[in-house]
């Protein structure tokens, strides 16, 4: 048994000093990536916004939410980062705004509830749903 936690230890070791090695790579490719993928979705976002309305922005976003393969992080941002460049192109939409609840830093149990429900009105499954009903709720309470 005390060989056993030797061997587990020295494995532990190489592996904290590996990460310590390799981890500023990592990290620095990470970022390059992910910076990338912002990128893209503002291009995208910008291009579509130009053909569209606000409401068409939503929509588009929130398909590729849906049907996006990444991460749910991943996911989240990129079309997060799509529907705030949309929305900057896009033309208004007549009742884009009606309904919404006010837009809060610290949303009441009611707005929570809302946005839920309104995420499985809308067949969303992906968790990001609520954050671009998010968006959309400081969109319309800006102005």
């Amino acid at each position: 048994m005390r060989r056993f936690w030797i061997v587990f230890l020295i494995l532990i070791v190489i592996a904290v000093f590996y990460g310590w090695q390799n981890g500023p790579q990592w990290l620095a490719s990470w970022n390059s990536g992910h910076q990338e993928m912002v990128e893209q979705q503002r291009v995208a976002g910008t291009a579509f916004g130009r053909e569209n309305d606000r409401q068409g922005c939503f929509s588009s976003a929130l398909a590729r939410l849906e049907s996006c393969k990444e991460t749910e992080y991943k996911c989240t941002v990129s079309s997060g980062m799509y529907l705030r460049s949309c929305w900057q192109e896009s033309l208004p939409s007549e009742g884009f705004c009606d309904g919404l609840p006010a837009f809060s830093d610290s949303p009441s149990e009611d707005d929570k509830a809302w946005i839920k429900d309104r995420c499985l009105e809308l067949g969303a499954t992906a968790k990001g749903c609520r954050i671009l009903l998010k968006q959309k709720m400081q969109l319309c309470s800006n102005g």
